[in-house]
């Protein structure tokens, strides 16, 4: 039986590393780290982390082929450790829809541009 997509936006598969800086309770930049974008929608993003993210938002960044910042941010929607110890993060874009959507052109242009080099593989496999 194939599976119903209840989803506004459908999402889109990718393999893009980024990096998220978590924002505490006053707005303050706190942890950095580095994750797999997983995939993307137009309201959201999937990635993954050997790191658990604490904060109730976060800010997006990755370098685009331009080499230009691209950066959003985010609220924590869930956050849960596999068997193997790396943590799925899934996360609401809360930028305007026109921010959210130019983010996620960007990212997915990204990955198709750099598809050879990214082949789709796990956190485990990819040397940030």
């Amino acid at each position: 039986m194939e599976k119903i997509e209840r989803r506004k936006h459908p999402r889109v598969e990718v393999f893009d590393p980024i990096s998220y800086l978590c924002i505490d309770s006053k707005g303050n930049l706190s942890d950095q780290n580095i994750a797999v974008a997983l995939n993307v929608s137009q309201n959201g993003i999937q990635i993954e982390s050997f790191f658990e993210i604490h904060s109730e938002y976060v800010m997006l960044r990755f370098a685009d082929l331009d080499k230009s910042t691209i950066e959003i941010r985010g609220k924590v929607i869930y956050c849960t450790k596999n068997e193997s110890g790396i943590f799925k993060i899934g996360i609401r874009l809360q930028g305007t829809q026109d921010e959210n959507v130019q983010f996620v052109k960007k990212l997915i242009k990204f990955y198709y541009h750099n598809k050879q080099k990214f082949r789709q593989g796990t956190l485990e496999t990819i040397q940030l």
